[in-house]
């Protein structure tokens, strides 16, 4: 039985090769669900279309290390639980950053993951550099 993520995507495939005017019908012909979540993916698509994803994932990581002060396994769900719940964007912000920073290094990963995580390091690197060129100027 084909799941309605498998059946969404499918769909989604079909979509992009359509006119302008099939996708118009498509998607009116669509249960409520399905033309729902087609739409909310648009809209999310188009609230991230014109990110800087070195930014995000800076700030996610930022969002990573506080997570990793929390010691006791109850709270750091709590404090998980709680963010997914009123904070979404942070939420969403450390999540990418996990996925993309502590997946594998391997030549099978995604080309585009690598190349950000290769900026996103130059970037660390950057700053680095520019904190330690201010506190060696501070000291002279």
């Amino acid at each position: 039985m084909e799941s309605d993520e498998d059946r969404l995507l499918g769909f989604l495939r079909e979509f992009a090769a359509m006119s302008e005017q099939e996708r118009d019908a498509a998607v009116e012909a669509l249960p409520e669900n399905d033309r729902n979540a087609l739409i909310a993916l648009d809209a999310a698509r188009a609230a991230t279309a014109d990110v800087d994803l070195v930014g995000v994932l800076d700030s996610g990581h930022g969002g990573l290390d506080k997570l990793r002060e929390v010691t006791d396994p109850a709270e750091l769900l709590t404090v998980i639980n709680l963010a997914a719940r009123e904070r979404p964007d942070l939420f969403a912000e450390a999540l990418f950053a996990a996925i993309v920073l502590y997946r594998g290094w391997g030549a099978s990963q995604p080309t585009e993951i690598v190349r950000l995580r290769e900026q996103w390091h130059w970037h660390v690197h950057q700053e680095l550099q520019t904190t330690h060129d201010d506190e060696t100027k501070s000291v002279e």
